[in-house]
């Protein structure tokens, strides 16, 4: 075990010069399941509060077992393990109790990956406990599931925990939850929140653990919008009060972050004084508004602090820029992080940092996942584990940021992966388009991108108009434009890397999930001859349906509120819903299409896929179809994984591949 774990000792100074090599030597030996099946070590190693112990997630027998390795012997042992489950979700209660939860993982279909629970033990193994049990055991015994989400540990001598549970506000229409303090040697708990400001769906502690601020959303009587309330109380027997309101559809809610360590000073994230972007503000108790502004960011939202709770130190705030970023404002942290990223050029670096000992976990375009451990006193960074070896020595390609302007001058930036070691001359391109919409790629290692960049392809990802992270201008932007100005975002990106001369123009397919799905099936709608190919998995086909299909998990207020803005009202746009769907347009389609979906998709279900099917096979259309017993909104079984990434391959070699047809044009 002590080799799985402590796999090399680089004992490399923290300095540009001495920079850890990546993996080098592109070829094109990897195999497809080697892009597609799960890692061999599951996260990110998690430092004890004294930063003695470490807890890491390793393989045995085919599944995640939870590991304790002391830093001071390096000796690691498994204190948890089950011959069906995965371990997942390890968190210290103390410095020697840790709770956890389990998982089927990537060896079941969705509908029978009936996890959950929470367990404690101790980092020896012992006194071991159940506190919640999983899914299936509640379904076994007809009880209900009473899942606990962790907030805080109570300090490094409690074996108590202050966690969140929604018992007594499971029938509320948007949610609504309870703090508990939960004893993890006996299972008891004790509710804190018996005085509940009401329908609280968010919950903000000080460093004491004094609950002080409650965030609610509720549908306005009015004209059923979703209002957000805020709460705070500046004691735990002092009165709630409301200090913000905001409509959801306005864009100018507030997002509590937490508290300095005065417990005076609490810090917010939200678009005030007419921002675009989100940033980080200290709250004025005395003005009811925001104060002084601590962070942002020119190109994306900000929304995230960095503490150490050991040093009892605001030490700075990450980004979810394209490029990951983390700004530090202490002196110390901003030295160890220009190190780190020094010594792993290009690469989103992130650290756990207790006494002289750091956690630090690497990813990348071309890394899963790495964890080493560094000793601040010796200088010294020892790799703990490679989240896929099996990618260790195979060159990867780089995964570039590129801006271009939409046909309206707005700017779109996105993400560009060229097959590493070739030219970048008349490409083969792959349009490979986010689900949400309201979502975004992120930077790092993703199966489908660099399977396709291995064999010869270029991968363009847009984030589009209403794509998130990117301010309240561009998301809104999207309302309203399924199929029209968000499609042209992805046609005029296409268009711009042609006329580059980076893509063949004629050999272009277009492929995604969910909206993605969408945005393939009317990409082939409205620029017919553009694309050669279309791959749409779990993908909605008619944005109508949505709102009309009532087995979708799609329904209720938010869809009624937001989601009526956003994708359009089925009470007023019928004649947008009818321009907009694909499967009303599937006429005007051209190119071959692969089609797949989950027989328990309540998302996007079944019957967008097949009422497109139909449609497009009675006109005499080439469509692949499968379907995928067992699964949801996407593929949690590993060999459907593997056989996904397989069928795709196949489908764009046939239509854009080498020797395609396409390719002799």
């Amino acid at each position: 075990m002590k080799k799985q774990i402590f796999k090399a000792v680089l004992a490399s100074m923290l300095c540009a010069a001495g920079a850890v090599s990546l993996p080098a030597y592109a070829d094109k030996s990897i195999s497809i399941t080697d892009f597609f099946k799960k890692a061999q070590f599951s996260g990110r190693p998690v430092l004890s509060p004294d930063g003695q112990s470490m807890a890491v997630l390793v393989p045995r027998n085919g599944r995640f077992a939870l590991a304790v390795i002391p830093l001071s012997s390096r000796q690691p042992k498994v204190v948890a393990a089950d011959v069906d489950w995965d371990i997942v979700n390890p968190r210290w209660v103390n410095n020697q109790r840790l709770v956890f939860s389990l998982s089927r993982g990537s060896d079941v279909v969705m509908e029978d990956n009936d996890g959950g629970g929470l367990f404690a033990v101790n980092s020896d193994g012992s006194s071991f406990r159940k506190l919640v049990p999983t899914m299936k055991e509640a379904r076994g015994g007809n009880i209900a599931y009473k899942p606990y989400s962790v907030l805080s540990r109570v300090d490094e001598n409690s074996n108590d925990l202050i966690v969140v549970n929604n018992q007594r506000g499971r029938d509320a229409t948007l949610g609504a939850s309870d703090v508990l303090r939960l004893d993890t040697t006996t299972g008891k708990t004790k509710l804190l929140t018996f005085d509940n400001p009401g329908k609280v769906g968010g919950w903000l502690l000080d460093h004491n653990n004094v609950i002080r601020v409650a965030v609610s959303n509720n549908v306005d009587p009015d004209n059923k919008r979703i209002r957000q309330t805020v709460y705070y109380r500046d004691g735990d027997t002092s009165p709630w009060k409301t200090i913000h309101q905001a409509y959801l559809d306005e864009g100018k809610e507030m997002n509590p972050l937490g508290f300095d360590f005065d417990n005076k000073t609490m810090l917010v994230a939200g678009r005030f004084n007419g921002r675009d972007k989100s940033a980080v503000f200290i709250w004025d108790f005395a003005k009811q508004t925001v104060g002084e502004m601590v962070a942002d960011h020119p190109d994306a939202d900000v929304a995230d602090l960095a503490l150490d709770l050991q040093r009892k130190k605001l030490v700075g705030v990450n980004v979810e820029a394209m490029m990951p970023e983390s700004i530090y404002f202490d002196e110390d942290y901003a030295k160890l992080d220009a190190s780190l990223r020094a010594s792993f050029p290009g690469q989103k670096v992130v650290f756990d940092w207790r006494g002289k000992n750091v956690i630090v976990y690497v990813r990348g375009d071309n890394n899963v996942g790495s964890a080493y451990f560094y000793d601040t006193e010796k200088k010294a960074l020892e790799l703990v584990y490679v989240a896929k070896p099996e990618l260790e020595g195979k060159k990867l390609s780089a995964q570039k940021v590129i801006n271009y302007a939409a046909r309206d001058g707005l700017n779109i930036p996105a993400y560009l992966t060229l097959p590493e070691g070739m030219p970048a001359k008349n490409l083969p391109l792959v349009a490979y388009i986010h689900g949400g919409p309201h979502a975004r790629d992120g930077y790092g290692y993703d199966p489908m991108t660099q399977m396709l960049a291995s064999r010869g392809y270029a991968v363009f990802q847009p984030q589009f108009r209403m794509s998130t992270g990117f301010g309240w201008k561009h998301h809104t932007a999207g309302w309203k434009q399924w199929g029209l100005a968000m499609q042209d975002d992805i046609t005029d990106g296409i268009e711009n890397l042609v006329k580059q001369g980076i893509v063949d123009k004629n050999r272009v397919c277009i492929i995604g999930a969910s909206y993605g799905g969408y945005a393939t099936m009317y990409g082939l709608v409205k620029d017919p001859d553009l694309y050669k190919c279309g791959i749409n998995w779990v993908g909605v086909t008619d944005v109508k349906m949505l709102f009309t299909v009532n087995w979708s998990d799609m329904s209720g207020p938010v869809m009624d509120n937001l989601g009526a803005k956003m994708h359009g009202d089925p009470k007023t746009d019928d004649a947008y819903f009818q321009k907009v769907s694909a499967i009303e347009n599937a006429s005007k389609i051209k190119a071959p299409v692969l089609m797949a979906y989950g027989s328990e998709d309540i998302r996007v279900p079944l019957i967008h896929g097949e009422k497109m099917r139909d449609k497009l096979k009675a006109q005499g259309n080439t469509v692949e179809w499968m379907v995928f017993a067992g699964e949801g909104h996407g593929w949690a079984k590993e060999s459907n994984r593997i056989k996904w990434g397989e069928s795709v391959l196949n489908f764009i070699d046939k239509y854009i591949g080498d020797n395609s047809p396409a390719a002799k044009k």
